[in-house]
């Protein structure tokens, strides 16, 4: 797993381009919110480790459920698409206690997921 040193996801919603992301998100209740977020800080940490990828959506229970544990997100079977590709990611995500920071990140990207297995696993073919 790659343990990130620098949040990324907070910097991401400053963004005047996140308004509606950010109201978005002020709707979202507890779990919900918490996996949106985290989905975020996915993201932002794949693009900023690897510039190659340029993830645009991510499914944290693509291809297993995700499990909370206090105020940690862990998903073991995400998937995130790139460049109308998918592909296999995992992730451990700490929040503060309000739910509403990341304070912790770890990640790692897997495999590419082959085409034939995107309706499986609810993984939508392009943009």
């Amino acid at each position: 797993m790659i343990r990130a040193t620098r949040m990324l996801s907070e910097q991401a919603l400053d963004s005047p381009r996140s308004r509606g992301l950010r109201r978005s998100l002020a709707t979202l209740a507890g779990d919900e919110r918490m996996a949106q977020l985290c989905d975020l800080e996915a993201m932002e940490q794949v693009q900023a480790w690897n510039a190659s990828f340029q993830p645009d959506r991510l499914v944290d229970y693509a291809l297993s459920d995700t499990r909370m544990e206090g105020d940690t997100l862990v998903a073991h079977g995400g998937a995130f698409r790139s460049r109308r590709q998918w592909y296999e990611i995992s992730f451990r995500c700490e929040l503060d206690p309000s739910q509403r920071k990341v304070i912790g990140f770890a990640f790692h990207v897997g495999e590419a997921i082959p085409r034939d297995e995107w309706a499986i696993d609810n993984l939508a073919a392009s943009r």
